[in-house]
């Protein structure tokens, strides 16, 4: 039986023509049916018909343009187009195509059925010329493929002539993904798909098959060896370069009969799944998929916690300007974050709120930081497709936020460390911190501040909170809630401290 496909946007027509035709007994099948024209083009991709019947006048794309796309994609396939007596001058155009005819509406059955009489003498001489097996000639291999992937042999009238035609060393299923480019994306499958089939198909490589959203291929005696991956890697790649798609391609190792390659196809769609955290430049196969590794104690870690004491680290890196520092401080968060557990849309959330909580501490002081601009940046980070990808993203923005910076500080080491000890007098500041983003060992960069300040660290720490605390006080805070503001987690301690440096009480003071 030839495969077709009915297009028109009217209910009643699509159904009168597929019901009143006695279509098995003139050698058809109507496969499926579509609405409108860029239905019809993502069908045909899938279907592969032997035969489209299209009415000329349907809204969006018309009759003409669907016809004129479809040439592009094949040009073997026939194609009989409906019009209305309004029309008739206007579907004579399409004959430029390679039309085989054309038929007024309301649809005589008998000069419809006259035409697929003449179609089928001219497709059966098709078929044979092109010496393909009598029984099986109407047969579409990618549509076999199709059925056996869905899991039941018996679904699949090709499965014998399969087995007969490839009998292979194994099959290995390879699925490809494909990223949206802002463009039109209805034809472009169809049209990548038919490119692949040219360099497999025709090869005798493998076969290429539709199942949509994917397009795949079963590679011939399946990918061996690292030369023979890297071949399939680079033939799918110029296939789509054609187009400026970018892609993910999965496989799902070999097997060693056709009714098994549900099997390999299956393996596949559990890599697709984690498709984000995939490598570009590369099929990964399903014997070495990204590596995931998840240690007990990271599955216990608190990630809110986590999180708080990396956006502190992250901030203090930006105030600094370390930016090798914030980069690796990303990526081990984001390690970390996949190795509990954590997927895709849970990462960029994360980061966004912690790249909108740094902000919010470095802007409060700072009016040249462009705070709009940085925060669209980090809404943009939600449109990353790969994980990698994600990673430069965020070291781009901290890298940006650093830049933004430079105008308001000094490139002097210890004059910058006493610019953030004055930010951030509130913050859990430790010289061992400091030196590491600083790049200095700790007990040396403490000398060089003490003999900058005449101070040890922690006394200059203390005595810039102490003085903050008593502009607190005099403004009429609790003392609990100055003790907290000015960085101290102890009011006990606080008290100490504030009487070792100003000779009374934070009570006394608030009194005298």
């Amino acid at each position: 039986m030839y495969k077709v496909l009915l297009v028109d946007d009217e209910p009643m027509i699509r159904e009168g023509l597929k019901t009143l035709i006695p279509w098995e007994e003139l050698g058809f099948r109507v496969i499926d049916t579509a609405v409108n024209g860029q239905d019809a083009l993502q069908k045909c991709g899938q279907i592969v018909p032997d035969l489209m019947i299209a009415d000329i006048r349907m809204p969006g794309m018309n009759g003409l343009e669907l016809i004129k796309t479809v040439r592009t994609m094949s040009s073997n396939m026939h194609i009989l187009i409906l019009s209305g007596y309004a029309d008739f001058e206007y579907a004579k155009q399409a004959i430029v195509h390679r039309i085989d005819g054309y038929l007024l509406k309301p649809v005589d059955e008998d000069e419809l059925a006259e035409y697929l009489l003449k179609l089928r003498e001219q497709l059966d001489m098709e078929y044979a010329s092109q010496d393909q097996y009598p029984e099986v000639r109407t047969l579409e291999w990618d549509s076999a493929v199709q059925d056996l992937l869905l899991g039941d042999v018996s679904l699949s009238s090709g499965y014998a002539e399969l087995e007969r035609r490839f009998p292979w060393s194994c099959y290995e299923v390879v699925l490809i993904k494909h990223l949206p480019n802002g463009e039109t994306q209805t034809v472009l499958p169809a049209m990548i798909k038919n490119k692949l089939k040219e360099t497999f198909d025709e090869q005798e490589r493998g076969i290429a098959f539709s199942l949509e959203p994917y397009i795949g291929i079963v590679v011939k005696d399946g990918l061996k060896d690292e030369q023979k991956l890297n071949s399939v890697y680079h033939d799918i790649l110029a296939a789509s370069k054609e187009h400026n798609l970018d892609f993910f391609a999965v496989s799902g190792g070999e097997v060693f009969s056709w009714s098994d390659i549900a099997i390999s196809y299956r393996r596949a769609l559990e890599l697709m799944k984690n498709k984000f955290f995939l490598d570009s430049g590369s099929i990964t196969q399903s014997s070495n998929p990204y590596p995931i590794f998840i240690p007990a104690a990271e599955q216990n870690q608190n990630l809110d916690e986590l999180f708080g004491a990396a956006t502190e680290t992250l901030y203090l890196a930006l105030e600094i300007g370390n930016l090798p520092a914030s980069r690796q401080l990303i990526q081990n968060t984001a390690e970390v974050m996949y190795r509990c557990g954590c997927k895709e849309d849970e990462i960029k959330t994360r980061f966004v709120q912690m790249f909108s909580t740094i902000l919010d501490k470095l802007t409060h002081n700072r009016s040249e930081m462009h705070s709009l601009e940085i925060r669209a940046g980090l809404l943009e980070s939600y449109k990353e497709t790969r994980y990698m990808g994600l990673i430069e993203r965020l070291a781009a923005i901290a890298e940006g936020m650093a830049n933004s910076m430079e105008n308001s500080g000094t490139d002097k080491q210890i004059k910058r460390m006493i610019d953030v000890i004055h930010r951030n007098y509130g913050e859990n500041l430790k010289l061992e911190k400091l030196a590491e983003l600083f790049n200095y060992n700790s007990a040396y960069l403490g000398k060089l501040f003490r003999q900058a300040t005449g101070e040890h660290f922690n006394t200059y720490l203390d005595k810039v909170r102490i003085e903050q605390a008593k502009t607190l006080l005099e403004q009429g805070l609790k003392v609990y809630q100055v003790a907290e503001k000015v960085g101290y987690a102890n009011v006990d301690y606080f008290h100490t401290k504030f009487r070792k440096y100003v000779g009374t009480s934070p009570t006394g003071y608030k009194k005298m």
